[in-house]
């Protein structure tokens, strides 16, 4: 697998637990868009306001954005629920907590997981290729 595929899964992982904060900020910008202040709206004369017609043009439903962030999170929610219990320990333990305990090495030392130390690695790289395959990322 490419190190850049492998670091852009493994900070989609680091933001999973914050998807829904950036899902919500993603929707109250959508509908609250920012409008800058015409200084010169007195000069100009009374005119329709047609940037609120402009601004409807994104919807929710056609943010890619947001449609983004739904999809990432599907995706691990899935291959999560669908890992065998080593796998999800490693990835729980590594990747998705916010300040990391322990490496590979630590969590077979303190029998969090029960295999060796390249099926461990093993396991990840797995769960890592699949999140790849299901966004369409080249391995």
């Amino acid at each position: 697998m490419r190190t850049s595929t492998f670091n852009y899964i493994k900070d989609i992982l680091a933001d999973y637990s914050k998807i829904d904060d950036y899902i919500k900020q993603r929707e109250k910008e959508l509908r609250n868009p920012f409008q800058e202040r015409d200084q010169n709206a007195r000069i100009k004369g009374n005119k329709i306001n047609y940037d609120t017609t402009a601004n409807l043009l994104i919807t929710i439903e056609q943010d890619r954005r947001l449609a983004s962030l739904a999809r990432n999170k599907r995706i691990i929610a899935d291959t999560i629920n669908a890992a065998d219990e080593e796998t999800k320990t490693i990835i729980k333990e590594l990747y998705l907590k916010k300040y990391p305990q322990y490496n590979i090495q630590g969590l077979i030392d303190h029998q969090l997981i029960f295999c060796s130390r390249s099926q461990a690695y093993n396991l990840r790289n797995k769960f890592f290729g699949d999140i790849a395959l299901q966004l369409n990322l080249e391995i």
